[in-house]
């Protein structure tokens, strides 16, 4: 396929598009596996690309028979099973190709087909095209952030609606969520007890629950310990690899560099080590490293990476029984669950008198 700027999951969106149009597809798509080795492009940007065609009313989904051109069909045909809808919104920087949320919608997929469901993932919402979304599911779980309540309210009023990530400020949606708090508390102190005392921070985007308890951890973890905070040992970040790059860069320029960071995400943090790398610092000799996530690159890279273990696949089964009881007219046990999430220490954090550099 041609290569431009444009996002690849809309080059894919416009291949399939125009070979609607020129009739070389009439009626079922090949498999989304297919279509990845055709086009050149991942599993995940396939099916993100259908998933929109699905959202816009040009495809429509048959569970165990594939995908088909939609012809006027609107609505899932009365014999299919349920669908459990995942929305992530397409805002959120590299949505479900990202490791943290493919993750989360694989785990979602493979336990709502244990409860012999199938699931479909969208991001791009509008006016329009919501309705038909909706029209396909039969209950949804969103990934929640303070900017979507409205579509999250639109969401409720139609289907069965389980939020993750961050609460609702609608508090009869029911959530699942990490105590990303505690989490973070639980990393200083770590660092702490390995004699570090200059503790930096990248931060992930402040707009949410989750940016805003990992940072208050932190604060918290810093004032137990009677260590007062810097603003300097601070950097906003976005959650992105780049952004990890950028911070452990600022860093590394200070007078007084961190002799440890603790990153709100592990793509972060593997920015950060490389970053680090290129300005000759070695971790976890000159500089430690903890991350947040646990994806599954954390424990397979150079030296493995120190962090926090998100229980993505309890996050995924508690919040797909709680739809699943909700589509069968239920009300789940518990309406909101904080799950903990522990440090896994591996080999990115150093005990501070081991390092070249005299403490601070």
């Amino acid at each position: 396929m041609k290569d431009d700027t444009a996002p690849k999951y809309v080059l894919v969106e416009k291949h399939i598009k125009q070979a609607i149009k020129n009739r070389t597809i009439t009626d079922r798509l090949p498999g989304e596996r297919t279509l990845a080795e055709e086009l050149g492009f991942s599993y995940m940007t396939i099916r993100k690309a259908i998933e929109n065609l699905v959202g816009e009313g040009i495809l429509y989904k048959v569970p165990t028979k594939g995908t088909f051109v939609a012809d006027g069909k609107t609505k899932k045909p009365k014999d299919s099973k349920k669908t459990i809808g995942y929305f992530l919104d397409s805002s959120i920087k590299s949505g479900i190709s990202s490791p943290y949320y493919s993750l989360v919608f694989n785990e979602i997929e493979k336990t709502a087909s244990k409860c012999g469901y199938s699931t479909v993932y969208f991001s791009e919402v509008s006016d329009e095209n919501l309705p038909v979304i909706l029209s396909r599911v039969d209950g949804v779980i969103a990934t929640c952030l303070p900017r979507l309540e409205s579509t999250i309210q639109r969401i409720k009023k139609h289907v069965p609606l389980v939020v993750l990530d961050n609460s609702s400020v609608d508090k009869s949606i029911p959530s699942v969520i990490i105590d990303n708090f505690n989490a973070d508390l639980e990393s200083v102190n770590y660092v702490y007890s390995l004699g570090h005392r200059r503790i930096g921070f990248v931060m992930g985007l402040e707009d949410s629950d989750v940016g805003k308890n990992r940072f208050a951890g932190y604060r918290q973890g810093l004032n137990q310990n009677g260590i007062g905070f810097d603003e300097k040992l601070v950097f906003r970040g976005n959650y992105s690899y780049e952004s990890g790059e950028a911070g452990a860069d600022y860093f590394a320029r200070l007078a007084a560099p961190p002799t440890v960071i603790i990153c709100a995400n592990d793509s972060m943090a593997m920015g950060a080590m490389r970053s680090l790398h290129q300005h000759g610092i070695r971790v976890p000799d000159d500089m430690s490293i903890v991350g947040f996530d646990d994806i599954e690159v954390a424990s397979q890279i150079t030296p493995a990476l120190t962090t926090v273990v998100a229980p993505i696949e309890k996050i995924a089964t508690t919040a797909s029984e709680m739809l699943c009881q909700l589509m069968d007219g239920k009300q789940p046990v518990s309406s909101h669950v904080a799950l903990p999430a522990n440090l896994i220490i591996r080999q990115t954090c150093a005990r501070r008198n081991q390092s070249r550099h005299a403490a601070a």
